[in-house]
């Protein structure tokens, strides 16, 4: 059969339609585009008709058709058994004794391919054990098997037409999986890879997602699929589903219609690189106006303006500070789709990998942090394999989370010189490559360094390249008074320095105040309790001796409360006759001439003096439930590296 085989039949089986015609050659675009400097812009897969030969120069690639369909097939031309099964796959092929039925195998299932009156063109059969054959009537109640001559059309061609909006699938059985949910969907014939341009002019105007298959092939099937749409549908999307390779198995594991198309609302619309040209140093350089025409980016977020999916964060402390808590309360609200500290989270696994604590301790952390076992959290309790990176992406491709924690940084990246830039750059760049590629967020639990730095950023241990490789940065700091968070974004809102609040007895995790608006609170009652005993007025700066605090703050407190009418001040304030401040009780006659504007020139902002750091109703909380805690535990409320923050 070999022999009959043409170059031509089996590039249009392929291919499509050529894209050039010169005298008896014709031109497709090379299948393998990453193998030329240009992404094969200009056609270079050639194809002499007359000598029935054909060549790809850029691959060192030529020969008969048969080494063609082995070129295309990705296989040695001399694997006859995978070359004969990809032909057959492409109905060039008839089985040896002219039959529908090969030898050991048995039909379950004819997918009919129909024109736009509905009249069947070809079917492809599938077959158990698990293989495809296509197949064309021959107008006599019988089949040809093989696609000589037969136009190719999109799957359920029809439905495809009278729809605005639809899937395209990698497969049929995924297709019918849609439609059993009710939903339109489409695909090629032939699987990944497969995809002919002449199939997007009948999706002009469309609303498309591509259901992407969790491998390789899927994937860039997905993207092939997604550029040749480019133009031509009014949307796209790209959407891998979460914890299944395809549509079929997600479905089986509980996935439903609406879950579907939450998934689908939920995903942005696919974007392409226009004008984008590959140069041989492997340099992808875009013109300026090709990248200002570009749409905006539309953000996907794990945590509502905070953490970006497919982004990379750092969350640092100091040792025993709570960063492990944080993040462990973090990774139960995403796994339960539950808001974390006011923000809403994206749902989804989470691989948690504990790299240096026990894991007797990291299973009573999970238990006193009100874990039921249901959540969908992967952990790993033991020191990082010597090969940490590539198994890391194995498990993120297999389990496809929305969140992957590091626990901490260094015990996961060997680094002979944390101060090294270029070094840490080059440890932290294949994290960041993981997250961009799969859309999960990868936090990284990092420690502090000893000194205390204005910019909180700066007390990021080791070289600045932490910070400079992230896309947030959370900073959790403890004072005597205060354990504070706050962040420095990429993209999103910053989260000031604010005070973390633990309720012992409802186990609420929240935000409470702003650090400063905390402080002058106390600074203003430490005032109060100053002046209240006394029957004498007192100086600002006889007030800055006897309180704890800092002059600004201070000073800014004792202004507030002349404002609220809690103190009372005397005096014009020139010398001889300073400023005084007196306790005002209720019953303290109104003093004329005290509220004059003091002479410094400050912003104001209001403050509540009653209950400063306990949080109300209206502050948004993580709860866990209550459990029995040791007086110690229940005064400190933080645990790291195993002590608890509860």
């Amino acid at each position: 059969m070999t022999n009959t085989l043409s170059c031509e039949a089996v590039a249009r089986a392929a291919l499509g339609e050529p894209l050039k015609l010169e005298g008896a050659e014709l031109l497709w675009r090379c299948p393998r585009p990453e193998r030329h400097c240009n992404g094969d812009a200009h056609p270079s897969l050639k194809i002499n008709t007359k000598k029935n030969v054909w060549a790809c120069f850029p691959c060192n690639a030529s020969g008969t058709a048969w080494a063609l369909a082995g070129f295309l097939a990705g296989l040695n031309s001399g694997n006859k058994h995978g070359v004969s099964a990809w032909l057959r796959e492409q109905g060039l092929l008839e089985t040896r004794d002219g039959q529908s039925q090969p030898e050991g195998r048995r039909t379950v299932v004819e997918y009919d391919y129909q024109d736009e009156s509905g009249k069947v063109l070809f079917q492809v059969v599938r077959d158990e054990p698990k293989s495809f054959r296509q197949r064309r009537p021959d107008d006599k109640g019988g089949w040809h098997w093989n696609l000589n001559g037969t136009r190719r059309v999109l799957y359920r061609l029809p439905e495809v037409l009278a729809a605005s909006s639809l899937l395209i699938c990698e497969g049929e059985k995924d297709c019918e999986t849609a439609r059993a949910l009710g939903l339109v969907a489409t695909c090629n014939a032939g699987g990944a890879g497969k995809w002919r341009e002449e199939y997007s002019e009948h999706l002009r105007g469309k609303q498309i997602t591509i259901i992407a298959d969790a491998d390789e092939p899927g994937r860039k099937h997905a993207q092939q699929v997604a550029a040749s749409l480019s133009g031509k549908a009014e949307s796209s999307k790209v959407l891998e589903l979460p914890g299944a390779k395809d549509l079929t198995e997600w479905v089986e594991k509980g996935g439903t219609r609406d879950a579907l198309l939450e998934l689908i609302r939920k995903t942005p619309e696919w974007n392409p690189v226009s004008q984008t040209q590959t140069t041989r140093t492997g340099f992808s350089l875009t013109s300026l106006r090709a990248l200002l025409e570009e749409p905006d980016e539309k953000v996907s977020w794990l945590l509502a303006d905070k953490l970006p999916a497919g982004g990379i964060s750092v969350l640092s402390a100091k040792p025993k500070v709570g960063k492990s808590t944080l993040a462990r309360c973090l990774a139960l609200a995403v796994a339960r789709g539950e808001p974390f500290l006011g923000c809403e989270t994206t749902q989804g696994p989470v691989i948690y990998l504990a790299l240096e604590e026990k894991r007797s301790e990291v299973r009573r952390h999970f238990v006193e942090l009100g874990a039921s076992g249901d959540e969908p959290i992967h952990i790993h309790c033991a020191a990082a394999p010597k090969d940490a990176m590539p198994e890391l992406c194995k498990v993120v491709a297999e389990l496809k989370p929305a969140l992957v924690v590091i626990d901490p940084l260094f015990k996961f990246v060997r680094v002979a010189d944390e101060k090294a830039y270029a070094e840490t750059c080059q440890a932290i760049e294949p994290l960041l490559t993981l997250a961009r590629e799969t859309g999960a967020h990868v936090m990284l639990v990092h420690h502090n360094g000893k000194a205390e730095r204005a910019d909180a950023t700066d007390a990021i241990l080791g070289s600045t390249a932490i910070f400079g490789g992230v896309d947030a940065a959370l900073i959790l700091k403890r004072t005597d008074r205060y354990r504070t968070l706050q962040s420095c974004q990429r993209y999103g809102v910053d989260w000031p320095e604010t005070v973390l609040e633990f309720d012992p007895i409802t186990r609420a995790l929240s935000l409470g105040k702003e650090k400063s608006e905390a402080e002058a609170g106390r600074i203003a009652e430490a005032i109060l309790e100053y002046l209240r005993p006394s029957q004498e007025a007192h100086t600002r700066e006889e007030i800055e001796a006897h309180v704890e605090g800092k002059t600004g703050p201070t000073r800014t407190a004792i202004r507030q409360l002349v404002e609220a009418n809690r103190i009372v001040r005397e005096g014009i304030g020139r010398r001889g006759d300073p400023f005084r401040y007196r306790f005002l009780f209720s019953c303290s006659p109104h003093i004329p001439g005290t509220r004059e504007q003091e002479t410094e020139n400050r912003a104001e902002t209001r403050i509540n003096t009653g209950d400063i750091l306990v949080p109300d109703s209206s502050q948004k909380s993580f709860l866990v439930p209550a459990q029995p805690k040791s007086e110690l535990e229940t005064e400190t409320g933080f645990e790291d590296d195993g002590e608890v923050w509860l």
